[in-house]
């Protein structure tokens, strides 16, 4: 999922206007359906393609009943309903993409397409019905500062979201760099890290057709977070997602969230110095509130989103971002992670540091 709308990155203007709810064709073959959710981010996109009497849908939106009553409205414009698809693919694992995949593969019989080890932690995450997965969230927000009364609602969040979506039963698993035939056009799948461990996007160079997914979008910064068994350095993994995509000539670029865009490069530039001036921001307010047991990631992010520190939605989302960028500071070598006898975890400034100005910021892969 993606949320809390960047203050830097947050002002790139889309190159149409936003399509709250309903379908609009953004090509021949192409429809976009936006459909509703019940976050602070309030809409999601999914993509039809059409070709060689084929129908592939891009994303599945959440399994509410707004939702799919968009989604089947959509399809109903397009001329077909969920029986009629060929194949579905997710971009990647987050409930508000992956919602309705299960119930139109049951209707259609369609493969499921996904990044291989993506969709290994969906069904981990949102498939199972044990608490364990849950308990490791709250505990691992806990460790983090969030108080014991906040992140205990980690677990209600999680149960009540896991009936939002509807899990297909069976996934192809797709890899890095394999070309795909989707609705009779050609696509090359790209693997992003960042946004979560196995997004992926989707290149179409016959003609410059490029979905983003939520790896690249119009008028946001997409949430980069740290969450258990996930990469160890999801910053250093997304900067260096935006790296390998800079350069593809997208014509025109697909988001998950917001209007399709043209400038890709640009945008990606812009993610590129947002997350640069983020880190610094973080560093300083480490530097500025360091004590005896260290800054939390839940201190850091009160200060980090300060005016958007007002929802447990919010707060949980701030969390997982400065984590992701005080991991992202510990792999540069510029804060080291000190974790107590009560399994609390702070950050400090690196020794080597103390007294001296802000180290040059090293990018780090997280491979």
């Amino acid at each position: 999922m993606s949320a809390l709308p960047s203050d830097a990155a947050g002002q790139h203007a889309a190159a149409s206007q936003e399509n709250e709810g309903g379908v609009e064709q953004v090509q021949p073959g192409v429809w976009r359906i936006t459909v509703p959710l019940p976050f602070a981010l309030r809409w999601a996109n999914a993509y039809v393609l059409r070709g060689a009497g084929e129908w592939c849908l891009v994303d599945a939106g959440l399994a509410t009943p707004p939702a799919e009553a968009m989604m089947l409205q959509g399809l109903a414009a397009v001329g077909i309903t969920p029986a009629d698809l060929s194949t579905i693919v997710l971009t990647h694992g987050h409930p508000d993409h992956i919602g309705l995949a299960g119930r139109f593969q049951e209707a259609s019989g369609a493969p499921v397409l996904m990044f291989g080890p993506e969709s290994e932690r969906m069904f981990s995450v949102w498939a199972q019905q044990d608490m364990s997965a849950i308990a490791a969230v709250s505990d691992f927000y806990r460790k983090h500062g969030m108080p014991a009364e906040e992140s205990a609602q980690e677990r209600a969040a999680i149960a009540a979201t896991r009936r939002l979506v509807t899990i297909p039963q069976q996934v192809t698993p797709l890899e890095e760099g394999q070309e795909i035939r989707l609705a009779g056009k050609l696509y090359r799948v790209i693997w992003t890290p960042g946004h979560s461990d196995g997004h992926i996007c989707l290149w179409r160079e016959e003609d410059g057709l490029f979905i983003a997914g939520d790896h690249v979008l119009p008028r946001i910064s997409p949430n980069i977070g740290l969450y258990p068994n996930c990469r160890p350095d999801p910053l250093g993994d997304y900067l260096a997602s935006l790296e390998k995509v800079r350069d593809i000539p997208a014509r025109l670029a697909l988001p998950g969230h917001g209007a399709p865009f043209s400038d890709l490069a640009g945008r990606v530039q812009e993610l590129a110095a947002h997350h640069a001036e983020r880190v610094e921001e973080t560093y300083q307010i480490v530097r500025a509130t360091e004590s005896s047991i260290g800054v939390s990631a839940y201190q850091v992010a009160a200060r980090l989103f300060a005016g958007r520190f007002d929802s447990f939605q919010n707060r949980r989302f701030a969390v997982g971002e400065a984590l992701a960028h005080l991991e992202y500071l510990c792999f540069a070598g510029r804060l080291v992670r000190f974790e107590d006898a009560r399994q609390r975890v702070g950050y400090h400034i690196a020794l080597t540091l103390r007294g001296q100005g802000a180290a040059p910021l090293v990018r780090n892969s997280g491979e």
